[in-house]
């Protein structure tokens, strides 16, 4: 975190009377903020931590390193400036390390000659780039990420800016970047236009550009923030990893700069980032890691981690200009170290992303799938290459956080954890959703359940997940298709930790790694500290052992690892065949240790039931219907639905979000639900007389 000393003394201010010579003086508004600016990027290492995916901590060594390999032209040999890449472009490192550089000279801790040093480098690749003004075939490189680092290295050289700099950084580069687009993208251009308003010293365009990025924090069914507090870009995809992991760290880093001046952050905004953070954010990572589902398109080496450093950076800076939250911010920090306590437990249904996120003290289980109304995923610039099937029903399991670390480039990504698809080479794509109006959730905050109307490649399915205390209950009905490739179901694809022991008719055996075995007579299976059981028939397949696969499968451009990865994995699939009618399937996760309770009451492509813990039951109605409780009770609904029933109430939702209203009868006592959003509909039940 910054150091307050430093934060209450500006102890780092870098000089500024040259900076505004062009200019008029700057106001005490003026010169605070930029005096802000600078303590953040200077103040502590801790604070360059907390930067986008173009950006690099600086480091003193190496950016005296990169100063004496730096040609005397400005350039460096290992750089292609030539480069077409629309990301991962690689002329951007020249720039990344004269911020670095420019930063590096900054710290107190930097000598007077190293710092002499690395202002004639900066200077050196300054002149560089502006001679050449590199430009990108991909427009966010030339209008945002260009002036964005461009403006930071300006702003951090002070009265050791030159006149050419200035004009060419105040000039070309940042009125490029003009206030327009949606979400994120519309914060990122903002910002660079409050960095040119400060090197102007211009108040009015700062207003400006204050106003614009805290007008984006707000709620709304347009990309941003959504009322479920998931974020959308790109349409209507969730993207709390990608645009909407950068729109956390840009409005924290503006929230940082422009604390006590004028134009700080409105209580309203604030209170609405807030509840992204703790609602929306806070969910999705677990142990150090973000969930894979949260991460957009971005599977590149390492990234759920870094993305929930990221995270927990914004987390710890956010106490700065909301020091009422503090505490749920460092709990945030906190239970995202390696090995921590979990002291986050319930659940959440993003039901404006298809998105279920269950969380229990000792692991979490996570849910993708998508609809007409949601996106699922998206192929850009080369990444996500093979994520057509990422929410088609992704169910990822999280105990220790590292089941699925870089496991992307060896992952069989026709067989996702959780999905249900034909097993042949995924289609090319560019966005990817199942267009179905049937997909949605209900639960109470504890429990739940969510259901799909799956419809891709041929296949169809209607998918059913239960959520109870330490049980995942997976269900599917009516699975048919002609797909000679066959239609696999997948419980799981992890990497192997550990042993393998297997439960069927010839009592329990260990499994080596580098098996395979096809068996019909399999009840369960055990690894990592999870079972996973049969609850009825099927043709179980376990695959243990050494998978090659390479990172150009993943993403491509000039960042992606050339070389060839092995890794151990663990595959444990369900065989429905080439042209099932009508299969099912049903099969239960839990931790090895625990004793979940539950009962399946019916999996058919009409009804899907199961009762979680003594007296809760949850259902999932096709088609209007009805069914009897364990307690005997009658429910009946009169639309196709979701239920979560007790004694006391029952939580209702409209999957297709395009109903007004529905009737349901339990023991003859009708009630109405009426719908407004996608969100669940609670009813009462009156006691007994």
């Amino acid at each position: 975190m910054i150091s307050a000393r430093l934060l209450l003394t500006g102890l780092l201010v870098l000089p500024t009377s040259g900076l505004f010579a062009a200019a008029a003086a700057p106001s005490a508004a003026l010169s605070q903020a930029t005096r802000q600016f600078r303590d953040f990027y200077c103040g502590t290492s801790d604070a360059f931590a907390l930067r986008d995916t173009n950006e690099q901590p600086p480091d003193p060594d190496q950016a005296l390193k990169q100063a004496q390999a730096i040609q005397p032209d400005g350039s460096w040999a290992d750089i292609d400036y030539q480069s077409t890449a629309r990301s991962g472009w690689p002329p951007s490192v020249h720039y990344m390390r004269m911020a670095a550089m420019a930063t590096a000279a900054g710290w107190t801790a930097t000598t007077p000659a190293q710092r002499t040093a690395l202002l004639a480098t900066t200077h050196r690749a300054f002149a560089f780039w502006i001679a050449h003004d590199f430009q990108c075939p991909n427009w966010w490189y030339n209008e945002i990420g260009t002036p964005k680092l461009l403006g930071l290295c300006a702003l951090l050289l002070g009265d050791e800016l030159t006149a050419a700099e200035r004009a060419y950084v105040t000039g070309p580069v940042l009125t490029r970047s003009k206030i327009a687009r949606t979400g994120q993208n519309r914060v990122w251009l903002a910002g660079n236009t409050l960095m040119r308003g400060l090197l102007l010293s211009d108040e009015a365009l700062v207003r400006e550009a204050a106003d614009t990025i805290w007008g984006e924090v707000r709620v709304s069914t347009d990309e941003g923030i959504q009322p479920d507090f998931s974020f959308h870009q790109h349409g209507p995809q969730q993207q709390f990893g990608n645009y909407g992991m950068a729109f956390a760290v840009e409005i924290c880093r503006w929230g940082v700069f422009l604390r006590d001046t004028p134009w700080q952050m409105p209580p309203g905004p604030l209170a609405v980032f807030r509840r992204y953070l703790l609602d929306g954010q806070n969910w999705v990572s677990w142990r150090g890691t973000m969930d894979i589902s949260a991460c957009g398109r971005q599977f590149m080496p390492h990234s759920p981690r870094a993305k929930t450093t990221n995270i927990a950076m914004v987390m710890k800076l956010a106490a700065l200009f909301d020091p009422a939250e503090a505490p749920a911010y460092r709990a945030f920090v906190a239970r995202n170290q390696p090995g921590a306590a979990n002291d986050l437990v319930g659940q959440r249904m993003f039901w404006r992303s298809d998105y279920l996120v269950h969380r229990r003290p000792g692991f979490a289980a996570t849910l993708k799938f998508s609809s007409q109304r949601v996106i699922g995923a998206e192929l850009v610039n080369s990444e996500n290459l093979s994520g057509y099937h990422t929410a088609d029903g992704a169910l990822y399991l999280y105990a220790t956080g590292d089941e699925y670390e870089d496991i992307f480039p060896v992952w069989d990504w026709r067989k996702l954890p959780g999905t249900t698809c034909a097993q042949i080479p995924p289609p090319a794509f560019q966005t990817s959703a199942v267009r179905v109006e049937f997909a949605g959730g209900v639960t109470d905050g504890r429990r739940g359940c969510a259901a799909l109307d799956y419809r891709r490649d041929g296949v169809q399915a209607r998918k059913a997940w239960f959520f109870g205390d330490d049980v995942v209950v997976c269900l599917g009905a009516g699975i048919s298709g002609r797909e000679p490739a066959g239609i696999a179901t997948t419980l799981e694809q992890s990497l192997l930790r550990g042993s393998v022991r297997t439960f069927g008719a010839a009592g329990d055996e260990h499994v080596a790694p580098g098996s395979h075995l096809a068996r019909a007579d399999l009840g369960a299976v055990e690894h990592a500290g999870w079972r996973y059981t049969l609850l009825s028939p099927g043709s179980l397949h376990l695959d243990t052992g050494a998978v090659t696969g390479n990172w150009h499968r993943v993403f491509s451009n000039p960042e992606t690892p050339a070389a060839d990865v092995t890794r151990d994995v663990f595959l444990l699939w369900l065989d429905h065949g080439a042209s099932p009618e009508r299969a099912t399937y049903a099969y239960a996760i839990a931790p090895s240790a625990a004793h979940p309770r539950f009962t399946v009451l019916a999996n058919t492509p009409e009804l899907q039931a199961v009762q979680l813990g003594d007296t809760q039951v949850a259902v999932v109605f096709w088609a209007p219907g009805n069914i009897t409780l364990p307690n005997h009770q009658r429910l009946t609904v009169d639309q196709p639905c979701l239920v979560l029933t007790d004694a006391r109430r029952s939580l209702v939702t409209d999957p297709t979000q395009t109903l007004r209203e529905l009737h349901l009868t339990l023991d003859g006592r009708v009630s109405r639900a009426a719908f407004t959003s996608g969100a669940s509909h609670e009813i009462r039940h009156a006691a007994k007389e």
